[in-house]
């Protein structure tokens, strides 16, 4: 263990475990909520969209 190049080694397989662990879940959960948010705010649109295309009514 007195080798450099093994400790390097130990620390950089570390480093893409915690990565995995952290960025991985992090990012595909990002992306789900940035892709609700955006189809959320499409249909909001189109609500709109319809309310503004109709007569108004008395």
């Amino acid at each position: 263990m007195n080798d450099p190049g093994a400790l390097f080694f130990i620390l950089m397989a570390g480093l893409a475990g915690t990565m995995t662990l952290i960025y991985f879940p992090l990012r595909i959960f990002l992306t789900a909520t940035a892709r609700s948010r955006r189809l959320k705010l499409l249909q909001r649109i189109r609500r709109l969209r319809d309310e503004l295309g109709q007569p108004l009514q008395n």
